[in-house]
């Protein structure tokens, strides 16, 4: 299986055993951050079916679908890297950002330039 359908079934297990792992420490009392960055979880899944192996397809709506409705009843904050987009009703319930890279729009993550540090130090 590993060879055929590497890093799809990984990237998807590691999303999930991430959001496991967050959940059980929320559950239970035990320390977490309280947040998940996932890197691409759902662009390389391919299912089942007789691929040639090492060729990268598109998941299946159902299994993208159910993954980003299942991050929507996350009880942290989870960050969530993907090139592709989530389905409509998923982004009406979540904060979504699209990045435009060097053209209009939000560049990326961070600000192109940081803001002037303030000095002031306010009322003491």
């Amino acid at each position: 299986m590993r060879s055929s359908r590497g890093k799809g079934v990984r990237s998807v297990l590691h999303s999930a055993i991430t959001t496991a792992l967050a959940r059980y420490c929320r559950d239970n009392d035990t320390p977490h951050t309280g947040f998940v960055v996932l890197d691409s979880p759902v662009v390389t899944y391919r299912d089942p079916i007789s691929d040639p192996a090492g060729h990268d397809v598109d998941m299946t709506s159902s299994v993208v679908d159910r993954f980003y409705r299942s991050m929507l009843c996350f009880p942290g904050q989870a960050v969530i890297i993907e090139n592709g987009d989530p389905p409509a009703d998923v982004v009406a319930g979540c904060r979504a950002y699209r990045f435009a890279g060097s053209g209009t729009g939000r560049p990326g993550f961070f600000p192109l330039t940081a803001p002037a540090p303030s000095h002031d130090l306010g009322p003491f």
